[in-house]
């Protein structure tokens, strides 16, 4: 739905919602230099493009804790379910190596909390996976109903790390996950590390905290 399309819409059919979103860290990227980054496209809504900073890998992993904190306007159908609303990200190495990309559709997530998931990433030859916390609450001056599509679970990557760090229980015998995303497929030198890092939660609360400041000053 392009934007000019967007204005010809009933009222009725519009919600707002705000976004708090934190690009986490960017974990098994089979390298042991250089910097990295990523840049985010967010089509309906108030901040529609950016970057996080370039961050130097270290351990095989890249941590960048950047937030994201916009408004965006979503349309239901008939059926009151939201459309879709594509978050777009893309991981580059400084110097302009792309090192892949993920596509999510935030209105799976709207009015569900706080939610921290790990994607695999699109188009990327090392099995690398990007954490992301978010946060899509409707705004209080927006009294229409809606539902939610189903939430894609084709790249969420959770049994990963749960393989690799419990080194003392059994590894089954058939992999949990397709043999293309299975902890087998990891380069031996791919090491997902448990960080000391703060709870989604408190990143996401320390977020809309620091938000409500600068509204009341």
């Amino acid at each position: 739905m392009s934007p000019f399309t967007h204005l010809f819409i009933s009222k009725s059919r519009k919600i707002n919602f705000e976004l708090s979103l934190i690009i986490r860290d960017l974990v098994n990227v089979p390298l042991v230099s250089g910097y990295y980054y990523v840049n985010w496209k967010l089509k309906n809504a108030t901040h529609t493009t950016g970057s996080t900073a370039r961050v130097h890998i270290k351990d095989h992993q890249v941590t960048w804790n950047h937030p994201i904190n916009t408004m965006i306007q979503l349309v239901t159908n008939k059926q009151q379910i939201l459309s879709t609303c594509e978050l777009k990200l893309e991981i580059h190495q400084k110097g302009g190596k792309e090192i892949g990309s993920l596509s999510i559709n935030l209105s799976e997530y709207a009015g569900s909390g706080v939610t921290t998931e790990r994607y695999l990433l699109q188009d990327c030859k090392y099995n690398s996976t990007i954490k992301l916390s978010l946060r899509m609450n409707i705004k209080s001056d927006s009294v229409n109903t809606f539902q939610t599509p189903p939430l894609s679970r084709q790249q969420i990557f959770k049994d990963i790390p749960s393989i690799v760090h419990h080194t003392t229980k059994p590894i089954p015998s058939k992999p949990l996950l397709r043999k293309s995303q299975s902890a087998i497929s990891l380069p031996k030198y791919c090491r997902i590390h448990a960080s000391q890092e703060p709870s989604p939660v408190d990143l996401v609360e320390q977020l809309f905290a620091a938000k409500q400041v600068r509204l009341q000053a």
